[in-house]
């Protein structure tokens, strides 16, 4: 009897912080109903032996070392050993080149979810990221994007035809708990990392409280930048605003899905248009009104169902002033039909159609 297929995730670092992964986690639930055989690279840390939560019928091979030279010779190892049809690797890195590049004969699916090179990262590091996307693009038997500006970008420059395959919905929604407000309130969840947006929705806060405006606002998650933030609610004297940190997922979507409306502030930077923030799905499926800026892949998954503004602390103002005061009801964003099983589906198409045909590359 003839092994199905077999495909290989490369992963890097600890799952527990990087929330890219769940990518590799729902595309690899997929697979496996599908009859693949699949295998997961993790790095040999501790939170990766506790806390993957991958399907019981994935094999998962462990990295040891996780760091130093020898976790090249480590992974290669590993991917000698399983002789796995494809590898999966989820945006190009210096360790994913030291690792691959002295396996010339293994099959790629190269996965970019967001775009590192054109990131303004200083001109070395620009230097290294864009050799590096070089090499992988070059490399890859299947280039994979997440977002409609890097198709057509790719498209553009490399005069490449990547598949697209945005983000999906999650599977874990909590069913709806009793509300935790006790008045209306704006809800924005996210990691208050530098570079994010949320300085929108607190610069419109300070403006609401000028025009004598205090609404209820609420950021649900946390982050580097979670104390500076706090600090500047003290400053300010915002006491309708509240940043209460991480929660447990129970506590989160009880907040997103009772929210009197949900915020997503995103300027159009090359970062937020490369990127297919996973948030517009959570966002969605609450049901819940949405008030963000028409940029990248938001309205592809919002459509015309959400309240489209400038991506200004005047316009975030205006629009949480005039939301506040008026009744909120759900919204259908049709979000089922964005789903892993879709995405799986797209993604595996790509790959057989690879195979009936080899000279019919995406690079």
């Amino acid at each position: 009897m003839k092994c199905p297929p077999h495909y290989c995730f490369f992963s890097l670092g600890s799952w527990e912080i990087n929330a890219s992964l769940t990518r590799l986690r729902h595309l690899g639930t997929e697979f496996l109903r599908r009859g693949l055989r699949v295998t997961y690279l993790v790095d040999d840390l501790p939170f990766n032996r506790q806390g993957l939560a991958l399907s019981p019928e994935a094999t998962v091979e462990f990295v040891s070392p996780a760091q130093g030279l020898g976790q090249f010779a480590a992974r290669r190892a590993i991917l000698r050993r399983i002789q796995a049809d494809y590898v999966h690797v989820l945006d190009p890195s210096a360790k994913s080149w030291l690792t691959l590049r002295s396996l010339p004969e293994q099959k790629l699916v190269v996965d970019w979810d967001e775009w590192l090179a054109q990131k303004p990262l200083g001109w070395s590091r620009n230097l290294r990221e864009a050799f590096l996307e070089r090499w992988h693009r070059r490399r890859a038997s299947l280039l994979v994007v997440a977002s409609h500006y890097m198709q057509d970008q790719f498209t553009a420059r490399y005069g490449v035809s990547p598949l697209y395959l945005p983000y999906a919905t999650y599977e874990d929604v909590k069913p709806a708990a009793a509300s935790p407000f006790t008045e209306p309130t704006a809800v924005y969840m996210g990691s208050l990392f530098a570079g994010y947006d949320h300085d929108l929705i607190f610069e419109a806060a300070v403006l609401l409280r000028k025009r004598g405006l205090t609404p209820r606002i609420e950021f649900v998650g946390f982050g580097p930048q979670l104390e500076r933030w706090r600090q500047f609610v003290r400053e300010q004297g915002l006491e309708n605003v509240h940043l209460p940190g991480y929660l447990p997922a129970d506590d989160m979507w009880a907040r997103l899905r009772h929210a009197h409306v949900l915020l997503f502030p995103i300027r159009p930077t090359i970062g937020n248009l490369s990127r297919c923030p996973s948030k517009t799905y959570a966002y969605a499926q609450t049901r819940r009104p949405v008030i963000t800026c028409r940029v990248g892949e938001v309205p592809h998954t919002l459509g015309d169902k959400a309240q489209y503004i400038d991506p200004t602390p005047q316009a975030f103002a205006d629009a949480l002033a005039g939301a506040m005061t008026r009744s909120q009801p759900d919204v259908d964003y049709g979000i089922e039909r964005h789903n892993w099983a879709a995405r799986a589906d797209t993604l595996l198409a790509a790959l057989q159609s690879l195979n009936q045909n080899p000279s019919d590359r995406t690079n």
